[in-house]
């Protein structure tokens, strides 16, 4: 907090990754605890609401057998497995400040997996109900547990597909010794190559 701004920013300049916006700005130490106990707290209490909303799913056979119940709970799982990554990423840049790369490129993969999953379940739990609405003497054929399964496979198969290429593209142009070293876990900054902005950007 008490570093000289030129000094923070000659330093970053140096980096290979841009940590310069992580350096320049850091918060009181009363702040940075209230916005994580803020955080924390409305975390646990989202997820303990999911985590309830599984559970009775879990406990009712009849949920099993609908479509769209299976959906919503994919959803709420989704949301959850989310919801910890995003904040686990918000107390580490508190409470560490630099993490393994390894590390933050599994919590960064997870949190845009999860992220790019959402609209897509969204979607499918969209048209499921149109079949429900406008086709209601197929819906028992289109919507079978089978499909839905599959179809969940087919939304985390492409949030791998938008997801993957960055890790790979970070694999094969970075040094190993990368993996092994510490990093502000963001985005931009583990994903920084040309070629995963141009993509983002598409």
């Amino acid at each position: 907090g008490s570093q000289d701004p030129q000094i923070v920013s000659m330093n970053s300049s140096s980096y290979n990754y841009n940590v310069s916006s992580g350096l320049s700005y850091r918060d009181s130490l009363s702040t940075a605890v209230a916005k994580n106990v803020i955080v924390l707290a409305l975390g646990l209490t989202i997820n303990y609401i999911n985590g309830t909303l599984i559970h009775t799913f879990r406990k009712h056979q009849v949920f099993y057998v609908n479509p769209r119940y299976i959906l919503f709970i994919h959803l709420v799982l989704n949301d959850m497995i989310q919801l910890t990554t995003t904040i686990s990423l918000f107390v580490f840049s508190y409470v560490f400040y630099k993490i393994n790369t390894s590390f933050c490129c599994l919590i960064i993969t997870f949190a845009v997996f999860t992220t790019l999953n959402t609209p897509l379940n969204l979607a499918v739990m969209a048209v499921e109900c149109y079949i429900a609405i406008c086709l209601p003497l197929r819906h028992a054929e289109f919507c079978t547990i089978k499909r839905t399964y599959t179809l969940i496979a087919w939304i985390w198969a492409m949030s791998a597909v938008s997801t993957l290429p960055d890790v790979f593209i970070v694999v094969a142009t970075e040094p190993v010794q990368l993996f092994y070293s510490t990093i502000f876990c963001e985005r931009d900054n583990l994903f920084s190559h040309p070629i995963s902005l141009k993509k983002r950007d598409v």
